[in-house]
């Protein structure tokens, strides 16, 4: 699931990022599907990426915000910590059983 038209969880990511303005969200929308991507990729299912019931999965979300962080975050002192911290949530998710592939993702 890429994001193309889905304001709702670019609104949640720029939240969490500090960003109030809309001046970069081309950009922070680009993020979030460059992000999916390479999760999926590295063997995380992309259904993941959807919604659960009324809400996105956390730790997803926190994947994706410390991507965003690393790339356009208003903290440019931390890049590669939060580059670390998103890695690390990425391949922690493609060992959990409920986050991983099992070798059947297609784009």
């Amino acid at each position: 699931m890429l994001i193309d038209d889905n304001k709702e969880i670019l609104n949640i990511i720029k939240k969490r990022c500090y960003i109030t303005t809309s001046i970069y969200d081309d950009e922070i929308t680009s993020l979030i599907n460059s992000c999916i991507l390479d999760c999926i990729e590295a063997g995380v299912d992309k259904k993941v990426f959807s919604k659960k019931g009324d809400n996105y999965d956390d730790l997803i979300l926190n994947c994706i915000t410390n991507y965003v962080k690393a790339y356009r975050g208003n903290d440019r002192s931390n890049t590669n910590q939060y580059m670390e911290m998103y890695e690390s949530i990425r391949n922690k998710l493609t060992l959990l059983k409920n986050y991983n592939t099992g070798d059947s993702n297609e784009l």
